[in-house]
């Protein structure tokens, strides 16, 4: 063994040997390196178009459609588009009368909208980023 690697194991078993307590552990959060944050929340009837823009790409949407008169059930549309182009990327939602649900959703960081399509129907939207932006 020559005298650079002796002196390598050398160093190497020293610093082993005067270790300090362990470092705490970071929150799962941290150490996975994901993190949610919202992008944005909306409620409302009728027609629309939302924008928002995800640094990530991931994220999560969420939706409820409550019908305006019990009696005749209403329909609730939710498209995801780029934000671009305007060309539709994914259906979150296709509903006819009350419910709800959640979709996610990966892609690459942009701007993004959702084109909302009611007809007798109260609607809330919520988004939020399910990971951290990557690094560049």
């Amino acid at each position: 063994m020559g005298f650079s690697k002796r002196l390598l194991l050398a160093v190497t078993i020293a610093a082993g040997g005067c270790s300090g307590p362990p470092a705490p552990q970071a929150p799962a959060e941290a150490v996975t390196g994901t993190a949610t944050r919202e992008l944005g929340s909306w409620k409302g009837t009728g027609n629309t178009t939302l924008g928002f823009v995800s640094e990530s790409g991931s994220f999560r949407v969420s939706w409820t459609a409550r019908n305006q008169d019990v009696a005749r059930p209403g329909t609730f549309m939710l498209t995801l588009r780029s934000g671009i182009s305007g060309r539709p990327l994914k259906v979150i939602a296709d509903h006819r009368s009350a419910g709800g649900g959640s979709v996610e959703f990966g892609d690459d960081p942009r701007m993004y909208e959702f084109l909302v399509e009611s007809a007798g129907i109260d609607w809330a939207i919520a988004d939020e980023e399910t990971s951290a932006p990557k690094p560049r």
